[in-house]
């Protein structure tokens, strides 16, 4: 595992920013300098970095600005931004403007890698969002104390093919199945909306499946299973979770599996 004294975190919404501040830290990280979206990312966390400054989707120059004056040079980006800040609520500078104004196609991919590319010109390079986490990373098989049977088993498989084929469509990267049928496929509404739906369309009882897309790039986009999923998982009434191993990492680990053991639902990790 890279050794990094300094570390800057772009931070988003929920647990994520946390985990990885503290996951850095304990593998001796000194300095930790926070980047906070605006409107998503929380202000505890100024309590646990050593410098933090607040920015607004958009703002690469001010970000890569703060990053250099504290003498960042390896960051990562983590945690969500709300998808629809994409069309409102950005601030875009004029770094970021004239990136949007080469590029010939604007999906997340293209989007993530230009600002990735932004920051290593200046020096700043954006490490994978799971450096620091291998502990808290899906193993492979069956990942808590609910068995499954030959049916889950059978979903299972079933689910997480057609998840890597639509993932590598660039369709989404969640699907949710039952007996062989395909109720839902996760698009622009994100996981736990497409989850909830497949569960509605399913009367429960259903698989939901999450993958990576082939040539992944974890810098930026890492499938996480937290909380907010277990709860569209029982409010779905699935009765198992589908995860690729080794590629999917959990937000308070103990907490979910926990909590998917009392509602009986099964989490199993696959490998592509």
């Amino acid at each position: 595992m890279k050794n990094t004294k300094q570390l800057g975190i772009i931070a988003g919404r929920g647990h994520y920013p946390f985990l990885i501040l503290r996951e850095a830290r304990k593998n001796g990280v000194d300095k930790i300098a926070v980047a906070a979206i605006q409107g998503d990312a929380s202000e505890d966390l100024e309590q646990e970095s050593d410098a933090m400054a607040w920015v607004y989707p958009g703002q690469i120059n001010r970000t890569i600005k703060f990053f250099q004056k504290q003498g960042i040079t390896e960051a990562v980006m983590v945690g969500q931004v709300k998808p629809s800040r994409l069309f409102t609520g950005l601030k875009p500078d004029l770094r970021t403007l004239f990136m949007l104004g080469k590029l010939k196609e604007r999906n997340a991919d293209t989007l993530f890698s230009a600002v990735c590319n932004e920051f290593q010109k200046s020096g700043i390079t954006i490490l994978s969002a799971i450096t620091y986490l291998d502990e808290h990373l899906a193993g492979e098989g069956l990942l808590n104390n609910v068995k499954a049977d030959k049916s889950r088993l059978r979903d299972a498989e079933y689910a997480f093919s057609v998840a890597k084929e639509v993932s590598r469509m660039d369709i989404g990267q969640s699907v949710v199945v039952k007996r062989g049928t395909i109720l839902a496929v996760e698009g622009f509404e994100g996981t736990d909306k497409a989850i909830i739906r497949g569960g509605e369309l399913g009367r429960g009882g259903v698989t939901v499946c999450k993958v990576t897309k082939p040539d992944h790039d974890m810098r930026f986009d890492v499938p996480c299973i937290g909380m907010r999923t277990v709860d569209s998982l029982i409010q779905a009434k699935a009765r198992t979770l589908v995860v690729e191993a080794k590629r999917t990492l959990f937000i308070e680990k103990e907490r979910v599996l926990e909590a998917l053991d009392r509602a009986k639902i099964s989490v199993i990790g696959k490998n592509a």
